[in-house]
């Protein structure tokens, strides 16, 4: 199956459950993405793959307008659901990789938690930049890889068994690589951790089902670069989930 068509079948099966989400709702991902990003006042912001909208809707209070893009359908249904308590937020179907902005379009864009499952995140993040004002400001979160080869291989077969949709989670030094090659400068860069036991971090997939079996089966053939990973307890696996915050704008903008 297409990637992108992964995406769409694997979201539209979970998009209540996402809609209900604390952790994609409140997490401290999104509110260190609030206080580094610091939108205010007039101007527009785009929230990339919003899914059911959690981060738009967080952002909307600060700006003149929000609009949310997400490829898949279902969301579009969650995200309008709960549009009416945010008088100018505004959902449109879209691929991350061809906004359908014209150039600048918008003081602040975000994504958080998606750039994992874009086939071509360059083109993504070139997209990005496009519809990002003069001396707009981008905000990214995505779960960030070991810096060691093994251990973020670990990781990302590790989510790929759990998620088909999963394309690819970078390292810190990958990611302001990406950045630099978008024609982007790194303006913050931070990481938090969240430890989650494996049931959580599993749902929501049906824990019966045979990827449930293979990843276990997975997770207990790791070696030495699992450790960084998988913290094994008596009553089973913690996940280890690091992830990034980011702030960048275009190169030559003026920092503000």
């Amino acid at each position: 199956m297409d990637p992108k068509e992964q995406a769409e079948d694997f979201f539209s099966s979970y998009a209540p459950a996402y809609t209900e989400s604390v952790s994609h709702r409140s997490g401290e991902d999104l509110q260190r993405l609030i206080v580094l990003l610091h939108p205010q006042g007039r101007g527009r912001l785009l929230d990339v793959a919003t899914g059911p909208g959690h981060t738009a809707f967080a952002m909307a209070p600060y700006v003149e307008a929000v609009v949310g893009l997400d490829l898949t359908p279902a969301m579009a249904r969650e995200f309008r659901r709960q549009a009416p308590s945010f008088p100018r937020s505004f959902f449109v179907i879209g691929d991350a990789e061809a906004l359908p902005f014209r150039d600048g379009a918008f003081e602040w864009v975000t994504c958080r938690r998606a750039a994992h499952h874009f086939p071509n995140l360059p083109r993504a993040l070139a997209e990005m930049a496009r519809v990002l004002a003069p001396n707009g400001r981008l905000g990214l979160v995505d779960m960030i890889a070991p810096s060691d080869p093994a251990a973020a291989r670990f990781l990302n077969e590790l989510e790929r068994i759990r998620d088909p949709s999963h394309m690819q989670a970078l390292s810190r030094e990958e990611w302001q690589a990406r950045i630099k090659a978008a024609g982007l400068q790194v303006r913050a860069l931070e990481v938090v951790e969240e430890l989650l036991p494996w049931e959580r971090w599993w749902a929501p997939v049906p824990s019966d089902g045979p990827a449930a079996a293979r990843a276990r089966a997975f997770a207990a053939s790791g070696g030495p670069e699992a450790a960084e990973i998988l913290i094994r307890r008596s009553d089973g696996w913690i996940i280890r989930k690091q992830r990034m915050i980011l702030i960048a704008s275009h190169a030559l903008a003026h920092p503000s």
